[in-house]
């Protein structure tokens, strides 16, 4: 018995044949968009700022170490973005020096502490001893002080350990002559500005240790005269300055400035005394 070919399937298998290419091009090129869009789609949802990435802390136990001292925290604090806003406490209490109070529900860190961005920092003891004893003790409590000598200002950022967590929890604004600090440091805004005034105020003779450019390991310790003082090359910070206060006490008649280099990891102290003519530079460590 002959089969009859039906001419409808006939051309409608010629059909497919002849559209075959294009359908499988048209599958590829929709396999290669949907992986281009989720790749893209990927990309969005894991997309980290390059500025920050070499900053964020590997994993949990590098972020606890980060809390376990507040130096560390606070490094990290102001180069990421992601600690920025997950170690703030809103909404955030800022308190003027007339009192006024008002609560910020975002805060601009970067901005806000732009300050400890430079070449160093500065804190102030009551003695060399408070240095080595704040790296000893656990500290629940730190106060960050920005410092403007120009307008005697300053801007004092709170930050607590909580759950073993660095947070910043308020900020307050005050006169810089209202602080525990008002005699030294508006002497010393003069003689950080001063070369003239400095210059009458260095102790005769003036103390100094430094290390030895020959051997890192020995020390040079002597005295110097105070018309001296200007070839150490020493270079005081003025203008705008910082102040970590772990807990710290200070005597009212003597001051130790640290100046802590971020890069390097230097330390230079500037020890001042009060004399009855006044402050005196009267020591120098390098």
């Amino acid at each position: 018995m002959r089969k009859i070919r039906n001419p409808n399937v006939t051309e409608m298998k010629r059909i497919v044949w002849l559209m075959w290419p294009m359908l499988l091009v048209w599958c590829t090129a929709c396999q290669r968009g949907y992986r281009t869009a989720a790749y893209e789609a990927e990309g969005d949802t894991l997309q980290i700022e390059p500025d920050t990435l070499a900053e964020e802390p590997d994993d949990e136990v590098e972020e606890g170490r980060m809390d376990e001292n507040f130096d560390d925290f606070l490094f990290s604090f102001i180069h990421s973005r992601r600690l920025q806003r997950e170690r703030v406490v809103y909404p955030l209490p800022r308190t003027e020096s007339n009192g006024e109070t008002e609560t910020l529900n975002r805060l601009d860190c970067k901005r806000e502490f732009s300050f400890l961005e430079n070449d160093f920092y500065t804190v102030f003891y009551g003695s060399t001893r408070q240095i080595d004893e704040q790296k000893q003790q656990s500290h629940e409590r730190v106060e960050v002080e920005h410092i403007l000598l120009d307008s005697l200002w300053m801007g004092i950022y709170s930050f607590e350990r909580r759950d073993g967590h660095w947070l910043l929890t308020a900020i307050h604004n005050q006169d810089l002559r209202q602080g525990e600090l008002t005699d030294f440091l508006t002497f010393y805004a003069r003689f950080s500005s001063d070369s003239t005034f400095q210059q009458r105020s260095i102790a005769q003779p003036l103390r100094f240790s430094m290390l030895d450019s020959d051997d890192n390991n020995e020390y040079i310790e002597g005295t110097i005269d105070a018309s001296q003082w200007a070839s150490f090359g020493a270079e005081m910070p003025q203008g705008e300055i910082t102040n970590i206060r772990y807990g710290q006490t200070y005597n009212p008649r003597r001051v130790v400035m640290q100046k802590c280099g971020q890069a390097n990891g230097m330390q230079e102290l500037f020890t001042f005394e009060k004399r009855p003519a006044g402050w005196r530079l009267v020591a120098y460590d390098n």
